[in-house]
């Protein structure tokens, strides 16, 4: 029993503050109010004021499905990997980032009747502040852009199926970040 003892102690207040702020994994509330989108992000600190990121966003939720004047929907699947330079240390203060993203996308229906359709592949460019709410929590607060190129098809509307335009582009859009992470 008393090996069992130091070795929890050993655990809770030797390894694990040695391994602290080595990982996170957090999620973007802002991603969620876009009509409940699921999303997730794992990083890696690789030096003390770098760190690797990777993430996802999942929407599959269609709104109002089958009518015709009220359906609604920004459905996706988003991925992307970056870089993160952080001037004082690693998950604390100011940083600034950019990552590479692909997005397969349906969306209409919530600002006008038009839907659209495509894939979207691109670079995006990030600033933010993260707060240390204590040893293992962050609120990571953060805006920027992200742009690059998209195949599309555009819809009257996310029901009926009419061609309104179709092709390639470039884009840009704003993006905006109130996440909460857990640090480990």
């Amino acid at each position: 029993m008393k090996r069992i003892a130091i070795l929890a102690f050993l655990l809770v207040y030797g390894i694990l503050p040695a391994l602290a702020q080595r990982f996170s994994i957090g999620t973007n509330a802002v991603d969620w109010l876009s009509l409940g989108t699921l999303n997730a992000e794992a990083s890696l600190a690789v030096s003390r004021q770098y760190s690797i990121h990777a993430g996802t966003e999942l929407n599959p939720w269609t709104f109002h499905a089958g009518d015709r004047d009220r359906q609604l929907q920004m459905r996706q699947n988003s991925y992307w990997a970056g870089l993160r330079w952080w001037p004082w240390h690693v998950y604390s203060g100011w940083w600034a980032g950019a990552d590479l993203r692909y997005t397969i996308y349906n969306g209409g229906g919530v600002i006008r009747r038009e839907a659209e359709e495509g894939n979207a592949y691109g670079m995006g460019l990030y600033g933010g502040y993260s707060i240390m709410l204590n040893a293992y929590w962050n609120l990571d607060l953060g805006g920027g852009v992200w742009g690059g190129y998209k195949q599309y098809t555009r819809y009257a509307c996310p029901l009926c199926g009419v061609t309104v335009d179709e092709g390639g582009k470039a884009f840009i859009l704003p993006d905006a970040r109130i996440a909460i992470q857990l640090i480990f």
